[in-house]
C-alpha cells in the first residue's frame, strides 16, 4: 500500500501522482533533465552532460566569448506571472542576446539550477523544455551545469560563443568602439516587453485578451535574440553595439561611457511598438526608454555601415535597422541627451533598471 505521503500527493494531483525534486535526489533529477537536452546537432561538441566538463574543439579562426546570468526568484522573475517553460527560454534567451551583441554565434550552454525539495518535478522538466526549445532554436547546445537544494528557486546560465572566422584581427561588436560622427540605430520596435509585464501583473483582468496584448505579452515571456542581425553589423563594418537589456538609455549610455563620447537621440525616431501606445499611451514613451527586456540591439558605427547592413538584413527577410541618433564628443562624457520635435532636451525620469541602486529622495 502507497504510504501517506505518496497517497497525499496521488490525491493533490487529481488523481496522477504528483513527484517532488526531493523524491529523485539530484542524481535521478540530473537523468531526467539531461533526457530533455541531450540531443545535440554540434559536431564539435565532443562531450557534454555526464563527465565532469563538457569539451569541444573550436572552429579555427574563431575567437571565443562567453557571458552568465543569475536570476533569482522574486527578483528576476515571478512564476505569477510566467510559466516554468517561458521562464526556461527567457533565462536562456538573455544570455544569447548577449553573444548577438558582441556579433558572435552561440554555441554551448551550462546551466546551473537551484531548487526547493519540494518543487515538482513536472516544473523542473518544463524549465528544461523550455532551455530546450530555445536552444533548439538557436544551435545552442546544453552541455552541462549543476543542481542543488535551495529555499528559492535560481538559475544560473552561462553561455559560450564563437566569432565568424577570421584570418586577421577578430571581428567583434564592442562597447567602446563608437566615435564621434557615428550614427545611432536599433533593430526594431522598444517597449514591448515592458508593456507586456504590466499586462500580466495586471492579472487576467479581462476574460479575453486582444490579439496586440497577447503579441506584447510574448516579447517579455519569450523573447527573440537578434544572432543574425549581430552577425549581418559584423560583416557590414560595425564594431560597436550593445542588446536593449536595461533599457535604450542606460544600454546607450554604457557604449558612451566605454567610448568616452556623448549620443543625441530624437525622440521622434525611436521607434515605439503600436501596441504598447495603443494601450499605454501616456507611458509609452517611458516603456521605450527605460522599461528594458526588449533584447533590440544598439548599433554604432558609419551610416554607410548601417546601411549596407539594413541591405544585407533585408536580403535576409529581415527589418532593415532604424536610425535615432548621433554620437558626438564632449568634455563631460557618458550623457545620452534626447531631443523633441523642435530640437529641445527632455527632462527625463530615471534612465533603465540597476541593482543595488539605492533610490534618492
Amino acid at each position: 500500500a502507497a504510504g501517506p505521503a505518496r497517497l497525499y500527493n496521488f490525491m493533490k494531483g487529481g488523481g496522477r501522482e504528483l513527484v517532488r525534486v526531493g523524491d529523485l535526489g539530484e542524481f535521478g533529477l540530473i537523468k531526467r533533465l539531461d533526457a530533455i537536452v541531450r540531443e545535440s546537432s554540434n559536431p564539435r561538441l565532443l562531450f557534454g552532460i555526464g563527465d565532469d566538463a563538457a569539451a569541444w574543439e573550436p572552429e579555427p579562426g574563431t575567437v571565443t566569448v562567453a557571458t552568465t546570468d543569475c536570476l533569482i526568484e522574486g527578483v528576476h522573475f515571478d512564476l505569477a506571472t510566467t510559466s516554468w517553460t517561458d521562464l526556461g527560454w527567457k533565462a536562456l534567451a538573455e544570455n544569447l542576446s548577449d553573444v548577438a551583441a558582441m556579433g558572435c554565434r552561440p554555441r554551448y550552454a551550462l546551466i546551473g539550477l537551484a531548487l526547493p525539495n519540494d518543487r515538482l518535478l513536472e516544473d523542473a522538466e518544463a524549465l528544461y523544455r523550455g532551455f530546450a526549445q530555445c536552444g533548439a532554436e538557436y544551435n545552442c547546445s546544453i552541455v552541462g551545469g549543476d543542481t542543488v537544494a535551495s529555499p528559492i528557486v535560481s538559475l544560473h546560465v552561462t553561455v559560450v560563443g564563437e566569432s565568424l572566422p577570421s584570418v586577421d584581427e577578430p571581428r567583434l561588436l564592442k562597447r567602446s568602439s563608437a566615435q564621434p560622427g557615428d550614427s545611432v540605430a536599433v533593430t526594431g520596435p522598444l517597449g514591448g516587453s515592458a508593456a507586456g509585464l504590466r499586462l500580466l501583473q495586471r492579472g487576467p483582468g479581462r476574460e479575453a485578451r486582444r490579439a496586440p496584448d497577447e503579441a506584447l505579452i510574448e516579447s517579455h515571456l519569450r523573447p527573440r535574440p537578434r544572432v543574425i542581425v549581430g552577425l549581418a553589423l559584423v560583416e557590414a563594418g560595425i564594431r560597436c553595439a550593445i542588446d536593449v537589456s536595461d533599457g535604450l538609455l542606460a544600454d546607450l549610455g554604457h557604449i558612451c561611457e566605454r567610448s568616452y563620447v556623448n549620443a543625441e537621440i530624437d525622440l521622434a525616431r525611436i521607434p515605439i511598438d503600436p501596441a504598447v501606445v495603443a494601450e499605454f499611451r501616456s507611458e509609452a514613451t517611458d516603456f521605450a526608454l527605460s522599461g528594458g527586456e526588449d533584447y533590440e540591439l544598439i548599433a554604432v558605427g558609419p551610416e554607410a555601415c548601417l546601411e549596407q547592413a539594413s541591405t544585407t538584413l533585408s536580403e535576409l527577410g529581415e527589418p532593415a535597422l532604424i536610425i535615432i541618433g548621433t554620437i558626438v564628443s564632449s568634455d563631460d562624457h557618458g550623457t545620452v541627451q534626447i531631443r523633441n520635435a523642435d530640437g529641445q532636451p527632455l527632462k527625463l525620469g530615471r534612465a533603465g533598471y540597476e541593482h543595488f541602486a539605492i533610490a534618492k529622495p
